[in-house]
């Protein structure tokens, strides 16, 4: 018998084609809580496996918020194991979303805040609606970033002086200066954000599965190892790309003026 499909509570998983998105989904802020967190990482999981998945879009129910961030009441009665175990599966889900092996798509509206920044930044493209605005202003709380983004890869991310400038200033950014910061890859108008977030999610899916996960892997190395060790990395999988029956599929559709069919083999 099929394996049922998991109930999720706090966030909606849908499929269309080669795309499958996860909407968090407490509207209207849409904030993270340690049940979303347990979600979400069963989602990724199960996306990972199912062969007809080819790219994940990340996405917020509604147009106020994205993701707000955590609850900071919630956050301030947590005793300490509790708050570092939030901590950890925040850290697991950075990490998660940055080493899935397929092209991860954060579609961004309304605001975008603290733990919310922590689920955007490390998907691989990020599209922001006109009207989206970002906020890391931990230390107007009295408290710092978490999760490993923003004192641990937003400085790789854009650089070390916007990294600065965005941690302590902590001001409002809107979707026009996120992307002169490099936070998002592109931005686009409201009414048409919808669409430009199908067509984006689309072209990757139509992609060849093994060349974007080398890609990833190759990309991500030069911080976290160095740079000969990416060089590595790039030989070791350019054997196995170009080895693969997707290559032969793409190249031969190139000769022949057709859309390859990529089947990840």
């Amino acid at each position: 018998m099929p394996t049922a499909a998991p109930i999720y509570e706090t966030i909606l998983l849908d499929h269309r084609g080669g795309v499958s998105t996860i909407t968090l989904n407490r509207p209207p802020l849409n904030i993270v809580t340690p049940r979303r967190m347990e979600e979400l990482h069963a989602a990724f999981d199960l996306l990972e496996a199912r062969e007809e998945t080819r790219c994940v879009v990340l996405t917020g129910s509604g147009t106020r918020a994205f993701c707000a961030g955590a609850d900071l009441g919630d956050e301030a009665r947590h005793n300490p194991a509790e708050g570092r175990e939030f901590r950890d599966s925040g850290r697991r889900a950075v990490e998660r979303i940055e080493t899935f092996p397929k092209p991860v798509v954060a579609a961004i509206r309304g605001w975008c805040i603290g733990g919310g920044t922590g689920l955007a930044w490390p998907c691989d493209i990020r599209v922001a609606a006109e009207s989206a605005r970002f906020r890391a202003g931990d230390v107007y709380l009295g408290i710092i970033p978490t999760w490993s983004i923003g004192m641990v890869r937003l400085v790789h991310y854009i650089g070390r002086n916007r990294t600065l400038d965005t941690l302590l200033l902590g001001e409002d950014i809107t979707a026009a200066q996120a992307l002169d910061l490099g936070i998002v890859s592109r931005v686009c108008p409201d009414d048409r954000f919808e669409a430009e977030v199908a067509r984006i999610a689309d072209r990757l899916a139509s992609g060849a599965p093994l060349a974007m996960r080398a890609i990833k892997e190759a990309v991500r190395a030069q911080y976290w190892d160095n740079p000969d060790r990416a060089a590595v990395l790039e030989e070791r999988s350019a054997q196995r790309v170009l080895a693969s029956k997707d290559a032969k599929e793409g190249m031969t559709a190139f000769k022949e003026k057709r859309k390859p069919t990529f089947t990840g083999r």
